[in-house]
């Protein structure tokens, strides 16, 4: 039998083929025609990983089974497929793979699209309650979009992909709107809707639920306050998360799960409030000096890292370790994140989607830094480290390729308790 790493190497992880007649195909065969579980498709442009965690932590907590996937992963491909928080073992994948493997017959599958399925099939396997499906890319192609979901949420629109998805925030909105199904519910988690996503709506006779009009949270001394139409819960704890980000990211999670299960109570959501974890989003990992990871890469969430180191000032200096994959257009936003960093470290990534340092550097210079160029991830966060004093910073970001590149001798590091 294939182990998985054997199984992952026979797939093409960068090739990206976008549609939903392969999987549709596959999953009009059993078992996959036979799923009962209740089904949240969750897209947009960031803010995807956090939603479907606090999405479960939810559920979970008000005592449901749920299935998530999620992708990219940051260490081990087994991130991307968790019953009630547990990432499942080789095992369980490569027993979903080779099921899989003899339902698709012919029917050629991407590297994106096994994974998808691998999930659907632990997850029926295990008789989930509830599946929480992240979009890989896009929507209207994705192959999550081959289910038909019984809720669906966006968290945001920004520019990103442009290459597949388009270079506007309507054209992006329009491929993401596409998630949505007629006579359900969707949740947009971000203020000023688009209109792409505001049409369709409105022609699927979707029941749409909008940040700031429909629900929203407020920020005080003792916690948060949530609001949702005659629903109201006050003092409620923040994340353990930080960033204001993501108690937008909890509230869109929880006027989705309200719109299913009218049972949720304070205590069930302090619980998941408490339970709620994903690793990599402003996540501090040392103190002293005041160490940072992030996932951050692009715009719209390499400004809200920016935001948090501006409104978290330190009295020493901050230095960041850094890499990026050359379809971000880092080049747009670098100055502006330049002015929170005294000294980048930084470092070439592997693969076809990477950077070249070259280039990097050069982005980085024409932004007015001042820079190191590193052998490696890991070389840049030590060189880094060795330099810092108790009273500086240091932040790692710029994509899940990164983290996995500079702490992947020691991953226990990331680890959330």
């Amino acid at each position: 039998m294939k182990t998985l790493d054997q199984w992952l190497a026979g797939f093409n992880e960068n090739k990206i083929d976008l549609g939903l007649s392969r999987v549709q195909t596959v999953l009009s065969r059993p078992p996959f025609h036979q799923i009962n579980a209740k089904i949240i498709t969750v897209g947009g442009t960031n803010g995807k990983g956090s939603t479907v965690t606090a999405v479960s932590a939810l559920l979970n907590a008000a005592g449901y089974r749920v299935g998530t996937f999620t992708s990219p992963h940051i260490f081990r491909y087994n991130e991307r497929i968790q019953i009630d928080g547990q990432a499942q073992s080789d095992a369980a994948i490569v027993a979903a793979f080779a099921a899989i493997d003899e339902i698709r017959e012919a029917v050629p599958l991407s590297y994106f699209e096994y994974a998808f399925l691998a999930g659907l099939y632990i997850f029926h396997q295990a008789r989930v309650d509830y599946m929480v499906l992240e979009v890989g890319l896009g929507g209207r192609l994705d192959a999550v979009n081959a289910l038909d979901s019984d809720l669906s949420i966006i968290t945001t629109v920004d520019i990103d992909h442009s290459h597949w998805l388009g270079d506007s925030i309507e054209a992006i909105a329009a491929e993401k709107a596409a998630i949505m199904r007629s006579g359900c519910v969707m949740v947009y988690g971000d203020t000023d809707c688009p209109k792409a996503i505001l049409n369709r709506a409105k022609d699927e006779q979707v029941r749409l639920l909008q940040a700031s009009i429909d629900f929203n949270s407020s920020m005080h001394s003792k916690g948060f306050d949530f609001r949702q139409g005659n629903t109201q819960f006050n003092n409620l704890p923040l994340p353990r998360m930080a960033g204001d980000v993501q108690v937008r990211n909890f509230t869109t999670a929880l006027t989705a799960v309200l719109t299913l299960e009218k049972k949720l109570d304070a205590s069930i959501i302090g619980h998941a409030l408490a339970t709620w974890k994903i690793p990599g989003r402003i996540q501090t990992i040392h103190d002293n000096p005041h160490v940072i990871v992030d996932v951050a890469h692009n715009r719209q969430s390499v400004d809200t890292l920016s935001q948090y180191l501006t409104q978290n000032p330190v009295k020493g200096l901050t230095r960041a370790v850094f890499s990026v994959l050359k379809d971000k257009q880092a080049e747009s936003w670098l100055p502006d994140i330049n002015q929170q960093v005294d000294h980048w470290f930084i470092f070439a990534l592997h693969g076809e989607r990477a950077l070249d340092i070259q280039s990097l550097k050069q982005q980085l210079a024409d932004a007015g830094a001042l820079l190191s160029v590193c052998a490696d991830g890991s070389n840049a966060y030590h060189h880094a480290l060795s330099l810092s004093k108790p009273e500086d910073r240091v932040i790692v970001f710029g994509s899940f390729h990164v983290l996995d590149t500079v702490f992947q001798s020691s991953p226990h590091q990331l680890n959330l308790t």
